[in-house]
């Protein structure tokens, strides 16, 4: 009977075109890799996967984790942790990573690994808030954020989305606020002021746009003392990537040291090419998250592979050998834009096929944050020069995402569409991702590719209508958080 009852809810989402399957594409930095695919099933060019400095395929990385497994006799004598960090998973090897991490990243006084960034956010969300705080939060934050506040002790009423990236937005929230006395009042034991959070992303997973992060603190900062401001920011798509030395947005930004920053979130599943999470914190709100945080007091702690890896990574990052694959990372982000527009300046109105590219992507336009802090586009210096390029995620806008990708894929390219419902309806699109070892001519064949289907002089492709990429949707608050929750 249960099955019977599955079934039929899949069912109802494979008619509407929504359902999600599990998918295996054998993929390779470039045309030009060596690659591990069967004749029967060639290797695609990743243009899709979040490995933005090919550090997950960096021989080296792999010389490394040997090497340091080899040379650790706790790392090459036990596999798995085989408990949690509270009880026989803790180990001299985690906190010196974790160590040796917060030192890097030099934003805090703490940091804590987590198995994986979802299981950080949860935590941090869940936990750090107290009951008459108020959570103001991006409509784009990840799922794990909007899980993390479900299970925290922070009503409803007091959790608040402003539309994405919005200054003005967040800023009539708290004029909002301010004159109805919910800022300044009190627990109903009038236990003092609430803190007021603000939840954001350094970079977005889905449009590839950077968080105005020194304007949304400033207006937080005309109507909460800095005192009570708890910034978050979750770094998933900039940890290694901006900043020197890979130390992220925030970073790059000159806020490691801002006080109104309470946490922030680096994994290493995606640049950094490994697994797992750190939140970078205060020593107390450590210690509160190993009291509180559920994820972290009832898992497994991470297994001593996973801690290699984290290790064998960061000799890349720490010595600028990763900093050098982010130059070509940027570079080859700049080119595949600049490609588009100019695929874009072709078309026709009443074309059956287009594609456009979001407002932030237009070419030579600074964000406001790294005008203020003076990063001119030319400079020589590698921070400022890498936030005047495109994000290494490109949405590229098309009604038509699934053909499109089938396109690119019977062409050897693999990039995922993200369609509604996962984002609203017009706004779906082919999420592209470039990396450090794309070589230039698969960029200029993708941009072909793309400018053969805009054409019409490709043969239509076979769309699957049965299946919907993980994402997350870019306009109104009401549609966002309705896909999300």
């Amino acid at each position: 009977m249960l099955d019977d009852e599955l079934q039929s809810a899949l069912d109802r989402r494979a008619a509407k075109g929504t359902l999600r399957n599990l998918t295996v594409y054998p993929t390779t930095p470039s045309s030009s890799s060596s690659s591990t695919s069967s004749p029967q099933q060639p290797a695609l060019v990743d243009f899709s996967s979040n490995d933005y400095l090919s550090l997950a395929t960096s021989s080296r990385v792999r010389s490394d984790f040997v090497s340091i497994v080899t040379r650790n006799p706790a790392l090459s004598s036990q596999l798995g942790s085989a408990g949690s960090r509270l009880l026989d998973g803790n180990s001299s090897i985690h906190e010196q990573i974790e160590y040796q991490l917060t030192s890097h990243f030099a934003s805090s006084s703490a940091g804590l690994l987590f198995n994986s960034g979802y299981e950080a956010n949860v935590s941090l969300l869940s936990t750090l808030p107290q009951p008459k705080d108020v959570v103001i939060y991006d409509e784009l934050v990840h799922a794990s954020v909007h899980d993390g506040l479900r299970r925290s002790r922070v009503p409803a009423r007091l959790r608040i989305p402003f539309r994405h990236n919005s200054t003005e937005h967040l800023e009539q929230i708290l004029e909002s606020l301010t004159r109805d006395g919910t800022l300044t009042a009190g627990s109903s034991n009038g236990a003092g002021e609430r803190n007021v959070w603000l939840a954001v992303e350094s970079v977005y997973s889905m449009d590839g746009d950077a968080c105005p992060l020194n304007a949304l603190l400033d207006v937080m900062s005309r109507y909460v003392d800095d005192r009570r401001i708890c910034g978050v920011v979750d770094e998933a798509h900039s940890t290694a990537l901006y900043g020197e030395r890979g130390r992220g947005l925030v970073n790059a930004l000159g806020l490691q040291r801002d006080p109104r920053i309470a946490a922030r979130l680096m994994t290493f599943g995606k640049a950094w090419g490994a697994s797992g999470a750190i939140v970078l914190c205060s020593q107390v709100a450590r210690h509160y998250l190993i009291n509180y945080a559920r994820p972290l007091i009832f898992s497994t702690a991470l297994g001593y592979p996973q801690l290699a890896s984290i290790m064998a990574s960061f000799n890349s990052i720490q010595d600028g050998t990763a900093q050098r694959a982010a130059r070509k990372t940027f570079a080859n982000s700049r080119r595949l834009v600049d490609g588009f527009e100019a695929v874009i300046r072709t078309q026709r109105v009443g074309d059956k096929r287009s594609v456009a590219l979001p407002p932030h992507l237009k070419p030579a336009s600074p964000s406001p944050d790294s005008a203020k802090h003076g990063l001119e586009a030319g400079k020589d210096d590698f921070v400022g020069w890498s936030m005047q390029q495109p994000s290494p995620i490109i949405p590229l806008l098309t009604a038509d995402a699934r053909e499109l990708a089938a396109h690119l894929r019977a062409n050897g390219l693999l990039a995922r569409p993200i369609c509604y419902p996962t984002v609203p309806k017009g706004e779906d699109r082919v999420r592209i991702c470039v990396h450090a070892d794309n070589a230039a001519e698969d960029i200029d064949r993708l941009i072909e590719c793309v400018r053969q289907w805009v054409g019409g002089t490709s043969s239509p492709q076979p769309v699957v209508r049965s299946s919907a990429n993980d994402g997350r949707p870019t306009t109104r608050t009401a549609q966002l958080l309705a896909s999300k929750l």
